[in-house]
């Protein structure tokens, strides 16, 4: 990925360029060791529309054919073969295109004199830091297979939260769908109809039906001109939301708000824990797993606390102390860690930790979810009374007026 960016550096001069990284995290990080104090602006240098990048699920690799093609290969190295012939197997007539054009790549990159995770790290779209770390630490220790083995894991535990949230929102999605539908079906086909009606027969109309049909008038006439608005409208808040100052307020706000905040921060406390845990017991030291988790994070308040605790690591005040000092990690958390630091089991207390937080963040989704769907149908169902009621209360008017 190419990023534009704009900064000042320690001498109060301005300078601009661009990366080539991996992530806007990555490109941060970069700036920052160059020696920019503040980033103005970060951009991503976005190519031109391609069917890859209108239809990723359509075109880029599945989660779920990197969990299964991980497994595999572990199963084929475990067995014996060697790894670039296990890759030319899984690469077969039965691999979809995009996964076969990657193991291509990896086979090409190992056939160079590239270990595997060099080549797993030129694909971050498909293999992200993480499991090319988990990977990295299993090739130096000898135990390739039981590294694929465990990143794996990693990505199945990660996959299935992700799309706990997903189907969570489904419903909502789908009922403001239809009510939108419902609605503009009944302004655009049966209501016109009806105004003629009225209007032949000369009947005064209610207020709510004279908002109504001054609101589908309005539409129907405007149509055009509201699609243009608000197509200008989301371009601007395109433009507004890659700005470094307006993400962090975006993210503060999410971070303080009641209902989301708690989600989001255990959501985040849930991934710190687990790959924390997963990278400790691959052999990786604290430091250098906070630099992943920080570069992860898309969160830039969770990311500045994260930011803060690796470098009091690196001054040596361990884990527990830094963390205690910042309000964004919970206690629970901060707690853990002291036993953790004085058990010497910090791998283990973590995992357990990410597992409480993993079911904690599934029943606080199922509440809010529980919230959201009566709100939901009570919004709905008084916006469908009020169009039903707007176009049948005239009709008994009429009627009336006739008797």
């Amino acid at each position: 990925m190419a990023f534009k960016y704009q900064a000042y550096t320690t001498d109060k001069k301005i300078v601009r360029g661009t990366l080539e990284v991996a992530s806007e995290a990555l490109a941060e990080g970069a700036l920052f060791r160059a020696g920019c104090r503040r980033v103005l602006s970060l951009e991503e240098i976005r190519p031109g529309l391609s069917p890859e990048k209108l239809l990723p699920a359509l075109y880029g690799v599945r989660s779920r054919e990197v969990i299964d093609f991980s497994n595999q290969l572990a199963t084929l190295v475990e067995s014996g073969i060697s790894l670039v012939t296990s890759l030319e197997l899984l690469g077969g007539k039965n691999a979809r295109k995009p996964l076969k054009k990657i193991i291509a790549g990896l086979v090409e990159e190992i056939r160079g004199g590239g270990s595997l995770s060099q080549a797993f790290s030129r694909y971050p779209k498909a293999f992200p830091n993480t499991y090319c770390q988990m990977v990295k630490a299993s090739e130096q220790a000898g135990h390739l297979e039981a590294g694929l083995k465990q990143s794996a894991d990693y990505l199945e535990k990660q996959a299935a939260a992700a799309q706990k949230i997903k189907r969570a929102m489904m419903y909502p999605a789908f009922v403001l769908l239809m009510a939108v539908g419902v609605s503009i079906l009944l302004i655009t086909v049966a209501l016109p109809p009806l105004i003629n009606l009225f209007n032949s027969l000369g009947a005064g109309l209610p207020w709510m039906t004279r908002l109504l049909i001054g609101v589908s008038t309005f539409f129907l006439e405007n149509g055009l001109y509201v699609l243009g608005v608000i197509l200008i409208l989301i371009l601007v808040a395109i433009s507004l939301v890659r700005l470094p100052s307006v993400k962090l307020f975006f993210d503060r706000f999410l971070v303080k708000t009641p209902v989301v905040g708690p989600i989001t921060v255990e959501r985040s406390m849930e991934y710190f824990c687990r790959t924390t845990a997963m990278l400790l017991q691959a052999g990786l030291r604290l430091p250098a797993i906070m630099d992943i988790i920080i570069q992860a994070n898309r969160n830039r308040v969770i990311r500045q606390a994260l930011i803060g605790v690796r470098d009091s690591l690196v001054q040596g005040q361990g884990l527990s102390q830094p963390m205690s000092a910042n309000p964004v990690f919970p206690s629970l958390l901060v707690e853990m860690a002291v036993v953790g630091e004085k058990s010497g089991a910090m791998d283990a207390t973590l995992l357990t930790l990410a597992d409480f937080y993993e079911k904690k963040v599934g029943r606080r989704i199922d509440a809010l979810i529980a919230m959201i769907e009566p709100a939901l149908t009570v919004v709905v169902g008084l916006v469908v009374i009020f169009i039903a009621l707007s176009m049948i209360t005239p009709l008994y008017s009429i009627l009336r007026s006739m008797r």
